[in-house]
């Protein structure tokens, strides 16, 4: 016991030694309590390091999966480019070396072009589904070049442009016959505009020469816009095109067909533009597309008043011929 002095006095010396051998019952409580909550606290972080190892392995696996994808996919894609650029050469060659002997070679490269139909098929930027009729109103089109997955982007450039004009429509480059019969569909009086990057910029300067023929009724291109083409063959613009914008870029080591020239100066008004972007910079350019953007609005603008214009003259015939009957029953 304890005296007033803080002195404590024990009964005996074993009592003495057993007091001070055994805690007190509240510092065993305290310690359990302690050793239970450290054991539950290393199970919980145990158990949260495994979920994290379990998601990422599991994020790896899908990154695995998407990388393998897009890897399969872009192998065809570059396969039908490069296929579209070796016919393009081809047919360069076949023009210019019209002697005996090239021909058989030029021929072998022929021969030895990929086959038609590859290994699987790239789904399209844009499948355009058949319908019948006409197609009232501008036709205003956006092509796309080369589309790798993983690499490329759907939601910018020339996708993200055709998503600002009303009615625009965006395909692939290699959609040239689908945009044909899109173009086909569409009044003769309406305007048309093609803007190409890339591939869709040698794949429009095709639709306009094919355009310009009998049987697609030498349609009239209004404005074609050709940004950084890729091709061997289509720098010779056909006269069915009133005006062409032609952004070229000044360090890419592509097959650009370069400065473009207009078939007959009268009737089509070439602009060529070196520009310091790169080949993958060039569609996302402010300037460009704000260029773009103006030759758009000049076009549906100056449509836009031709409408008015022949809508006041059907309105005033109409009511011309509406008094001159009223004049012959009064008579």
């Amino acid at each position: 016991m304890k005296t007033e002095s803080g002195v404590t006095h024990y009964a005996s010396r074993n009592d003495y030694i057993q007091s001070r051998n055994t805690p007190k019952a509240s510092e065993l409580v305290k310690k359990s309590i302690a050793d239970s909550s450290k054991g539950l606290e290393d199970k919980v972080q145990l158990s949260d390091e495994a979920k994290a190892k379990s998601q990422l392995a599991s994020e790896k696996s899908g990154l695995k999966e998407t990388v393998k994808g897009n890897l399969k996919q872009n192998k065809t894609e570059l396969k039908k480019a490069s296929k579209h650029l070796l016919s393009d050469a081809v047919s360069v060659a076949k023009n210019a070396f019209n002697m005996p002997g090239l021909g058989t070679a030029v021929d072998l490269a022929s021969k030895l072009l990929p086959s038609n139909t590859p290994a699987q098929e790239v789904k399209e930027i844009l499948s355009i589904k058949e319908s019948p009729g006409e197609s009232i109103g501008p036709k205003i089109i956006f092509v796309s070049g080369l589309h790798l997955a993983g690499i490329s982007s759907d939601n910018e450039g020339l996708s993200a442009m055709a998503g600002e004009v009303d009615n625009a429509q965006h395909f692939s480059w290699k959609d040239e016959e689908s945009i044909l019969k899109e173009i086909n569909r569409t009044p003769k009086n309406e305007p048309l505009v093609l803007v190409g990057h890339s591939l869709g910029g040698d794949a429009i300067v095709n639709i306009s020469n094919k355009l310009n023929s009998f049987a697609n009724g030498f349609r009239k291109v209004d404005l074609l816009v050709t940004l950084d083409s890729v091709g061997f063959d289509n720098d010779i613009i056909p006269k069915n095109v009133k005006k062409n914008l032609n952004y070229i870029g000044n360090k890419d080591a592509f097959f650009n067909d370069g400065p473009n020239i207009a078939r007959n100066n009268s009737k089509t008004d070439v602009l060529n533009f070196l520009r310091s972007e790169s080949h993958t910079e060039m569609d996302d350019s402010n300037d460009i597309q704000e260029a773009i953007f103006n030759e758009i609005d000049s076009i549906l603008e100056a449509k836009k008043k031709e409408n008015n214009e022949s809508q006041m003259m059907k309105s005033f015939l109409k009511k011309m011929m509406t008094e001159m009957s009223s004049e012959d029953i009064l008579k």
